[in-house]
């Protein structure tokens, strides 16, 4: 019934119902305007029920203003519109698109930062579905310390207190114990910031004409699967091996990065249990800490043993011996298996880290799960349609040093721990 005004809905059912008791005219003696009465109570009852659930929109609403989708049912949906639009030079574009453009246009935190050559904007909805699966996906972003952001950079304060073998606690405050009447001397904590300003990160997916007209469900899984492998990757390299020059400072370039000594004599390419212990005994908190660990250094562990007299026994075998599956942990802590990890036998071959100690800056508020479009430009001679994924983030370890403990200043401690190269 869309389209019809209230007048025309309500003769239309009026009609319906008249042309259903009409037959009851020939079998009963009622008089017609009792039949007559009796219909319109009846209308008035039909037409209630219906209008209760029919949604109602205010004067200048349009469904599109609350639909979060643009629109469309699926994301596939969108990009085969699009590439019909495309197709055409942008000269016929389907009523649907067109909705969503208008939309687009007036709506400002849409459009922030829109490419000077125009495109499509995906709509928020699949935007945040695109996101969600990000963060489903990831091992180590859940683990790190999120920092929203209102603003392209964002300091964060910490209690400089990272050497305490002078006596000093919490950046510089010193106890002492005083005699009745001594004097006390004056101390005061010291504190710094760290710094997280936004990186940019853009990926570009391209489709023929033919995926997206032909299949389009085809592009509904390269689209999602593709950016959320694809920007998962990305984020976990930089987590890691960041240079922070452009992109986050990953935990192998952090100052704060303790490096543990190979054993003597120790051979190439491997991983001894001792290397594992003292690794162990560096981390500043194992409550969060888990290993990083490259998966061509699976063999090592697996043959690690302790040594008993002249002999050794194996350390990482499960119960049941090799018949089981692999320990999924190392000294009760998880292992994330992670090909951004060094190859065995280089430094960060295996890593052991608390990601709560590590900030991850994400913008917050409006344009928090990225900007994506698409338009024809870049491949408009090939027959193919770019879509853009522009996402904004930046992330550095807590700790501008290593920490000094008090009684033992050699032994430094860290969030973060690798092996020597070996």
């Amino acid at each position: 019934m869309s389209g019809m005004t209230q007048e025309q809905f309500t003769d239309k059912v009026k009609e319906i119902v008249v042309d259903s008791v009409q037959p009851l005219l020939k079998e009963h003696s009622d008089s017609l305007s009792d039949i007559k009465t009796t219909v319109d109570d009846k209308i008035k009852e039909i037409i209630g029920d219906i209008d209760a659930m029919r949604p109602h929109i205010e004067m200048g609403d349009d469904p599109i203003d609350k639909d979060e989708k643009g629109g469309f049912l699926a994301i596939s949906e969108f990009a085969a519109h699009v590439a019909k639009a495309d197709k055409s030079g942008g000269r016929r574009i389907s009523p649907e698109l067109q909705k969503w453009l208008a939309k687009a246009a007036s709506d400002t935190s849409l459009i922030e930062g829109e490419d000077q050559y125009g495109g499509y904007l995906i709509p928020p909805e699949f935007r945040s579905t695109l996101m969600q699966a990000v963060n489903e996906k990831n091992e180590i972003l859940p683990l790190t310390t999120g920092v929203p952001m209102k603003s392209t950079m964002v300091k964060i304060p910490y209690v400089n207190g990272f050497d305490e073998s002078g006596g000093l606690v919490y950046g510089g405050i010193q106890w002492k114990w005083l005699d009745e009447l001594a004097t006390k001397t004056e101390t005061r904590p010291k504190f710094g910031m760290i710094s997280l300003e936004l990186k940019k990160m853009a990926g570009l997916a391209y489709a023929s004409d033919e995926i997206l007209e032909d299949s389009p469900m085809s592009m509904e899984n390269i689209l999602k699967n593709g950016f959320r492998d694809g920007l998962n990757f990305q984020l976990n390299k930089a987590f890691i091996r960041g240079t922070g020059a452009g992109q986050p400072l990953g935990i192998l370039n952090a100052p704060c990065l303790v490096t543990i000594t190979k054993e003597t004599e120790q051979a190439a390419d491997t991983i001894l249990f001792e290397n594992i212990i003292n690794m162990y005994s560096r981390i500043h908190d194992t409550s969060n800490a888990v290993w990083l660990v490259n998966p061509n250094c699976l063999p090592q562990l697996a043959s690690m043993s302790l040594s008993v007299g002249s002999g050794g026994v194996p350390v990482w075998l499960p119960a049941n011996s090799v018949s089981g599956k692999p320990h999924d942990t190392l000294m009760g802590k998880p292992i994330i298996w992670s090909k951004h990890a060094s190859t065995l036998g280089d430094a960060g071959d295996i890593v052991f880290a608390d990601w709560s100690q590590y900030l991850v800056g994400q913008k917050a508020g409006q344009g928090a799960d990225g900007k994506y479009d698409t338009s024809i430009h870049l491949k408009f001679d090939a027959d193919q349609t770019c879509f853009r994924f522009v996402f904004r983030i930046d992330g550095q370890p807590w700790w501008p040093t290593v920490f000094v403990p008090p009684n033992a200043t050699a032994d430094t401690t860290s969030p973060f721990v690798i092996m020597e190269a070996r």
